[in-house]
């Protein structure tokens, strides 16, 4: 199905443009976190088979194929739809290296016992 003529009767607008491959592919990325490696996305079929026609008179052998599943898989090599999550999603500094390189930093203060 076409995304191209939104202009026609009663079917329905997409709320945003469709994703391309490579779009889909770092959203995945964000989402479980990745922030090193190349990925390319993986889409699993579901086909089922069957009597398949416009009416009880007309059926023939006929495939139907869904998409059942997407996601990841590591890239082996340089795709044009492959991602590197380094530039996508790179690791942002942590806050506990930050609070341990501030806390290196400060000096000891000294303190008269009595």
């Amino acid at each position: 199905m076409s995304t191209d003529d939104l202009t026609g009767g009663s079917q329905p607008v997409p709320v945003e443009p469709p994703l391309s491959m490579r779009d889909l592919t770092t959203v995945l990325i964000k989402h479980y976190g990745i922030h090193e490696g190349r990925y390319d996305l993986l889409v699993e079929f579901q086909i089922g088979m069957g009597a398949v026609g416009p009416d009880p008179a007309s059926l023939n052998p006929g495939a139907m194929i869904g998409v059942s599943k997407v996601g990841l898989m590591p890239a082996k090599g340089n795709g044009p739809t492959s991602v590197d999550a380094a530039l996508v999603n790179p690791t942002l500094p942590s806050v506990a290296a930050k609070s341990k390189s501030t806390t290196a930093l400060k000096k000891p203060s000294k303190t008269k016992s009595s």
